[in-house]
């Protein structure tokens, strides 16, 4: 477990691993673009209910947050390295993340969704997120060990993180949290705090990236913001909703950030390629600022709510300001990160989505006559250019030996194959004359699913091939007994017949195969 004690390669690891939720979420975010162009099936869960909502969670609560937790413990290992023990609790900590993403997904994918602009997923789920940030607390104890006087930001951290789960469960709670009473119209001091949240953020990511050390001025400046917002917090909750004057303050608190955010950078000493992405994000930043408090206007306020000038105002802090403020915390270590056609690609991507949305909204709000479908249809293409930046990392193995053919084969077939069925077996079936129920079938899929799973972990870790591939025969052995005793009582039909005999080639062609030759070769 060497790897797993080496906080470099952890990092580089749980990186990549979260793209792909990245990647997912981009993915389900063009299926609902394409879905608005009328270009849709009757699929139980590639609906656009289910695509908006899976897009939105993957962007809000994915790779980006993931990522950006590290923030404390990068900051830990470039002054002082890190610890083992607190690795192995950032380990369990991503892991139950991960499970949490998982669980999310797949819940509204089969259409668990609560129809808010975000935080769409099911209330109970926050529950893991709480046992992941119990994991997440402890290994940063394990971590500020390494201090022998706590610096001030590691003591704020603590706090911080020592009430987020908890926080966590009550503010996300449908009967007494606050959160979902704000989600359906614009805030001032929803505003002001999702705003606040990203302050100590960015001084903490040009302390980790800076040459030296960095001291912050103009403290004055996140101060007063931070003393109102809590003030409209606790008076929402002890005593009455803020009037729109109350709100209206709040929101204009944010532009104090404006100045503030300007003077930490000209103060900053980064090295050119990360404070290029730093900027791509303070800049993303300012102008969601000062677009939400135009936004704000009572004149414009309703004209333009929860349309595409919306949508498009979203994609700015979240797909380009937050975003990049990932790709500077990372980009001197994950060497991807530094091969500028991709960023380029992606900043360009997202670029042009804001522009295209943002002409759509003032269509929608009537200023404009413009065929919205003409403006969807070039977000869509924009989509799928925002994409080029996931193959920064993918790599392709030219050549492969036989055994690694054969996992392929098995991870195509069974991991890809069960989530085709996943997403589009309530479509084909009936097309095929076959019944689904919508139950037990997703059962069965998923369980396809994990065959493919363990085709893809014998492929990557040669020292326990053997046994992977050995188990996924057993699995399959197993299966199509089933299938054919289903087929033979007349239970099913000949598509349990087509199961059994295609999981037996796959059997068939190990044990000929391969087998044999891993059997008769050990001492």
């Amino acid at each position: 477990m060497e790897k797993l004690n080496n906080f470099n390669n952890f990092i580089n690891k749980n990186f990549k691993i979260s793209i792909a939720f990245f990647a997912l979420g981009l993915f389900f975010g063009i299926v609902y673009s394409i879905n608005l162009l009328g270009f849709s099936i009757n699929s139980e869960t590639l609906n656009p209910a289910n695509m908006r909502a899976i897009h939105i969670s993957l962007m809000l609560y994915g790779f980006i947050p993931l990522m950006l937790s590290y923030l404390p413990f990068l900051l830990i290992n470039k002054e002082l390295g890190f610890d083992k023990e607190g690795l192995r609790y950032l380990n369990l900590y991503t892991i139950f993340w991960y499970i949490f993403l998982v669980f999310m997904v797949v819940s509204l994918l089969l259409g668990k969704n609560r129809g808010l602009a975000f935080y769409d997923f099911a209330y109970e789920l926050n529950f893991l997120l709480a046992l992941a940030g119990v994991f997440y607390i402890i290994a940063l104890y394990k971590f500020i060990r390494l201090y022998t006087i706590l610096p001030l930001w590691i003591k704020v951290c603590l706090r911080v993180v020592i009430i987020a789960p908890v926080t966590l469960l009550i503010l996300m709670n449908p009967i007494i949290g606050q959160v979902e009473s704000t989600v359906t119209g614009p805030h001032g001091d929803n505003t002001l705090g999702m705003s606040l949240a990203l302050i100590p953020i960015y001084y903490l990511i040009i302390k980790l990236l800076n040459n030296g050390e960095f001291k912050a001025r103009w403290n004055i400046l996140w101060i007063i913001p931070t003393i109102f917002y809590f003030g409209t917090v606790l008076y929402r909750i002890f005593f009455e909703p803020l009037t729109y004057n109350q709100e209206w303050v709040a929101q204009y608190l944010t532009l104090l950030y404006v100045p503030l955010l300007y003077r930490w950078f000209k103060d900053s000493n980064i090295q050119p390629l990360a404070k290029k992405a730093l900027l791509i994000s303070i800049l993303a930043f300012l102008f969601v600022d000062v677009e939400g408090n135009i936004l704000f206007i009572p004149q414009i306020r309703w004209v333009f709510h929860r349309n595409d000038l919306i949508v498009a105002h979203a994609h700015v802090a979240m797909g380009i300001s937050v975003f990049f403020m990932v790709i500077a915390m990372f980009i001197n270590s994950i060497k991807e990160l530094q091969k500028a056609i991709y960023l380029n690609s992606y900043l360009f991507a997202l670029l042009g989505i804001f522009t295209v949305l943002s002409i759509s909204g003032f269509v929608q709000a009537g200023f404009l006559n413009i065929s919205s479908e003409v403006l969807w249809t070039f977000r869509t293409a924009f989509g799928f250019f925002a994409l080029v930046f996931i193959f920064a990392f993918i790599k392709m193995k030219t050549t492969y030996s036989k055994i690694e053919l054969y996992n392929i084969a098995g991870i195509l077939s069974d991991g890809l194959g069960g989530v085709f069925l996943i997403l589009l077996a309530s479509f084909i079936y009936p097309l095929l004359g076959f019944s689904f129920s919508g139950v037990y079938e997703y059962v069965v899929f998923a369980f396809v699913s994990l065959t493919g799973i363990i085709h893809y972990m014998a492929l990557k870790n040669p020292s326990s091939q053997v046994l992977l591939m050995n188990l996924t025969v057993i699995i399959r052995v197993f299966a199509s007994s089933v299938f054919f005793a289903l087929f033979a009582n007349g239970k099913l039909g000949f598509e349990a017949l087509a199961i059994c005999l295609f999981d037996l080639s796959f059997v068939f062609v190990y044990l000929v195969y391969f087998y044999q030759k891993e059997f008769l070769c050990k001492d």
